[in-house]
């Protein structure tokens, strides 16, 4: 057996599928990868349903940039080559183009969103330029 339990990979960021998560993660502990469509944003670790709720909410200060999630439930410590699975399953193809290999998790483990459910919420992005200095007179 391997260190991830279940996991969903690419989950759009909506109310039924965080509602889901919440079901079907319940207080397990993981890591979870906030996600602005394939580009991985920000990866954190704790009770997965409760920390992806919490990035969730529109005061937030990562909530204006991230559409979709990947979660994995971490089971035991792991080996090298586990770690490097996991990350082989989170970066888009662009960023691990010279791996040969991909990675496996196992199928068994897999949880898919609802495919009604793929519809991920419209992010707005803010403006990341610095702001002009105002000329004093």
């Amino acid at each position: 057996m391997g260190i991830v339990g279940l996991y969903g990979l690419r989950w759009p960021r909506n109310k039924e599928n965080l509602a889901d998560l919440k079901k079907v993660m319940g207080k397990r502990t993981g890591l979870y990868v906030l996600a602005n469509g394939s580009m991985p944003l920000y990866i954190g670790k704790g009770i997965v349903s409760r920390r992806v709720r919490a990035h969730n909410h529109s005061g937030g200060s990562k909530s204006k940039y991230w559409n979709y999630f990947s979660w994995f439930e971490i089971l035991k410590p792991a080996t090298n080559g586990e770690i490097e699975n996991l990350l082989l399953q989170v970066l888009p193809f662009y960023v691990r183009s010279l791996n040969k290999q991909t990675g496996s998790l196992g199928r068994d483990n897999r949880r898919r969103f609802n495919d009604e459910n793929n519809t991920p919420k419209v992010v707005d992005f803010p403006k990341l330029l610095p702001k002009k200095k105002k000329k004093s007179k």
